[in-house]
């Protein structure tokens, strides 16, 4: 009596030599197939190169002074350079309103809130503020430690503590 788990064992062999022949029988037959010609995009010629030509070099040499940069107004400039010598020194802020208190040079204060022209206070993330110019110029300043005025005039001891005048009896 034949088991049937004989018939797969046998099946598989048949397969095998069913392909050994008919790769070997079939391998003369195979050509390669015709080479295609890509499609490539037209291409257009380059422009022609402009020449630098050297004569405005001759006409305007380097040191002459009607090459020398146009006066710029100062006005519009000079806040600016106010405000990028000028010192951060706190911004406060309630809600959405925020007040910026900066120091100018000359030992000024300035107060910038969000309101304010031709500055104001655009934002604040704890460490830098940003300030926007009516016309779109932005500036940003660190926020500066400050020191009291009181500590920078008081001269301290030997135990790095104030001297303080003794109370008048």
């Amino acid at each position: 009596m034949i088991k049937s788990w004989y018939l797969a064992p046998v099946l598989g062999i048949v397969a095998v030599a069913a392909s050994a022949y008919w790769w070997d029988a079939e391998k003369e037959r195979w050509t390669p197939p015709p080479p295609r010609k890509p499609d490539l995009p037209t291409v257009e010629p380059m422009p022609n190169v402009v020449r630098i030509r050297a004569r405005q070099a001759v006409e305007r040499p380097l040191l002459w002074t009607s090459r020398r940069p146009v006066a710029v107004d100062e006005k519009k400039s000079s806040m600016v350079n106010e405000l990028m010598q000028a010192r951060l020194t706190a911004v406060f802020e309630s809600g959405k309103e925020r007040i910026a208190v900066l120091q100018r040079a000359d030992g000024t204060t300035l107060k910038i809130t969000g309101e304010t022209k031709p500055w104001r206070v655009e934002s604040f993330d704890g460490r830098k503020a940003l300030f926007l110019s009516a016309d779109n110029q932005r500036v940003e300043r660190p926020l500066e430690a400050g020191t009291p005025a009181a500590a920078t005039n008081a001269q301290p001891s030997a135990a790095g503590r104030v001297r303080r005048p003794a109370p008048r009896q």
